[in-house]
């Protein structure tokens, strides 16, 4: 492929995403020694594929990925926050527990001398 056809490919992907109105950039570096099709770092889709046809189904794969996390993102956001309210009552059980270990041995040492006793 030619440098000029990858920056005219490059181009129309970019009006594509100003047309969608997303918040990326995109960047068309075609390397024939990676197994990866692209990504999306920070605010910037990187496309590796050398081949155009292959480029622009990446393309519309990482789009669909941005649009997608933007979908799930309330998800996770869900779960998370319920994943740390509980991690918290754990840790104040936990602390309970502990500070009463001490007690409970004290209890069983008390109970067994007096049984020696009697």
């Amino acid at each position: 492929m030619k440098k000029g056809e990858q920056k005219a490919g490059e181009a129309r992907m970019q009006r594509c995403l100003e047309r969608l109105g997303l918040p990326l950039k995109v960047k068309w570096i075609p390397r024939s020694e990676t197994s990866k099709h692209g990504e999306i770092k920070v605010d910037t889709i990187y496309i590796y594929d050398v081949d155009p046809e292959e480029a622009w189904l990446t393309f519309l794969h990482e789009v669909l990925e941005f649009k997608l996390d933007e979908v799930t993102r309330v998800y996770r956001a869900l779960v998370n926050g319920l994943i740390e309210a509980y991690e918290k009552l754990i840790y104040d059980r936990k602390e309970r527990f502990l500070e009463l270990v001490p007690e409970i041995f004290e209890a069983v040492a008390s109970e067994k001398v007096t049984e020696k006793l009697k």
